[in-house]
C-alpha cells in the first residue's frame, strides 16, 4: 500500500470516528439529557419549584453509562467503596416475636451543623431488596443527610447487616410490622424532633404499605416522606425483569441470587418452618420463581400472584396523610415509565409529587 493510500484510509477512518463521536454527542444533549418532569398537585409542584431550582435543570446522565440497567450497575461502583464503612452507632432492636434487627445511626460530624432541641431533623431509611446500612448509595445517602446537619437512622431487615436471624422470618414488600415497631422506638427516643422516611427501592414499598395503612399514625410520626425507585406495581416490575436478554438474564438472575444466598445463609433457622420446600427455593432463578416458593408462602399469600397485588401502592397514593416526594427513571428495569402513577400524583389534593427523569435506571440518579 502506497503513502497516500494509507493517509486516505487513515483520513476516512478519522473522519468516520469524529462523524460518529458527533452524532453521539448531538443524541446525548438533545436526546439522553432532560429535563425532570414533575407530575404533582399544583400545591406541591410550585413549592418543588420554588425550593428545588435543581429540578429546572437539565439531568445530565454520566455520558459514557446512560443506559438504565448499565448506569444501574455502575452507580454501585461510582460512589463509595465497600472497604470504605462509616463509623454507625449500632442498636440491636428486639421485636415482639424474638426476632432482632440492627438499627444503625450516625449523627452530623460538623457540631455547626446539628440543629438545637425541637429543630433537630431524624432521617428514618429504610434501604432496598438486600442492602444494608454499609451498602454503597445508603451511605451515600446517610453522607447527604448528615452533612445538611440531620441525623440518620438505617434500618437494617432481619438477616441483613452482619445480625444472625434469630427466627424463622425475614421480610418482605407489603408486611411493616417491623417497621412499626422501630418508628415506636425512635419516638420514644427522639419525642420532640421532626421526622422524615426515606425508603429506597423495596425498602420504599414497605414504607408505602405503612403510610397507606396508618394515614393518621402516618401523620403523627413524620411530617414528609420520600421514595426513591421504588416498584409501584409489583406485576409489571417482574413481567420487565423477564423480558431478555439483559433484564432475565442479567438484572434478574443476580437479584434472585442475592436473595437465595440470604437463605442459604440463614437455613438452618428459616427451616424450622414447614411452609416451604428449601430445595425448591434455592433453585430459584428469578425473582418470581424465588416469590414463589419462598415469600408468598412465609407470609400466608395464596400464590405469588396474590402476594404481588397486595404489594401493588400506585392505585392507593390517595390515602397519603403527607408529602410524599418520588424519584423515579423511565427506564428503571424494574419499574417502567408506564407504570408509575403519574395521573395520580396530578389529582388536585394529592399528596404524592413525583419527579420522573429519562434515565437514571435504579437508584442511579
Amino acid at each position: 500500500m502506497s503513502t497516500a493510500e494509507a493517509e486516505s484510509n487513515n483520513f476516512v477512518l478519522w473522519t468516520s470516528a469524529a462523524s460518529s463521536l458527533t452524532l453521539l454527542s448531538l443524541y446525548y444533549v438533545f436526546n439522553v439529557a432532560q429535563k425532570p418532569k414533575i407530575y404533582a398537585s399544583n400545591k406541591l409542584k410550585a413549592f418543588l419549584i420554588e425550593h428545588v431550582p435543581i429540578l429546572n435543570e437539565k439531568y445530565w446522565p454520566t455520558w459514557y453509562n446512560w443506559e438504565g440497567r448499565l448506569q444501574s450497575l455502575m452507580g454501585l461502583f461510582q460512589r463509595i467503596s465497600d472497604s470504605q464503612l462509616l463509623p454507625y452507632t449500632r442498636e440491636i432492636v428486639t421485636l415482639h416475636d424474638g426476632g432482632e434487627l440492627a438499627l444503625d445511626c450516625l449523627e452530623p460530624t460538623d457540631p455547626r451543623t446539628t440543629a438545637e432541641n425541637d429543630d433537630r431533623l431524624i432521617i428514618f431509611l429504610l434501604p432496598g431488596l438486600t442492602s444494608c446500612s454499609q451498602t454503597s448509595y445508603v451511605k451515600s445517602l446517610v453522607l447527604a443527610v448528615t452533612k445538611v446537619g440531620a441525623t440518620a437512622y438505617v434500618l437494617n431487615n432481619r438477616g441483613l447487616g452482619g445480625v444472625a436471624l434469630k427466627t424463622p422470618r425475614t421480610y418482605c414488600a407489603t408486611k411493616y410490622e417491623d417497621v412499626m415497631e422501630v418508628i415506636a422506638h425512635l419516638k420514644q427516643k427522639h419525642p420532640k424532633e421532626k421526622m422524615i422516611a426515606i425508603g429506597t427501592s423495596l425498602g420504599g414499598m414497605v414504607l408505602s404499605q405503612y403510610l397507606i395503612g396508618h394515614p393518621v399514625e402516618a401523620k403523627e410520626n413524620f411530617f414528609a416522606a420520600m421514595m426513591i425507585s421504588i416498584c409501584w406495581d409489583p406485576l409489571a416490575g417482574t413481567r420487565s425483569l423477564e423480558t431478555p436478554f439483559v433484564n432475565k438474564y442479567i438484572v434478574n438472575y443476580t437479584l434472585t441470587s442475592n436473595l437465595t444466598e440470604l437463605a442459604v445463609k440463614h437455613r438452618d433457622v428459616l427451616q424450622r418452618r414447614d411452609c416451604w420446600d428449601f430445595d425448591k427455593v434455592l433453585s430459584s432463578k428469578t425473582l418470581r420463581e424465588f416469590d414463589t416458593n419462598f415469600t408468598a408462602p412465609q407470609f400466608g399469600y395464596a400464590d405469588v400472584l396474590d402476594y404481588y397485588k397486595d404489594g401493588m401502592v400506585a392505585k392507593r397514593v390517595h390515602h397519603f396523610s403527607i408529602p410524599v416526594f418520588a424519584l423515579n427513571a423511565v427506564d428503571d428495569p424494574l419499574i417502567p415509565g408506564d407504570y408509575l402513577p403519574m395521573k395520580e400524583a396530578e389529582l388536585e389534593g394529592s399528596n404524592l409529587a413525583l419527579i420522573v427523569t429519562e434515565r437514571g435506571g435504579k437508584l442511579s440518579q
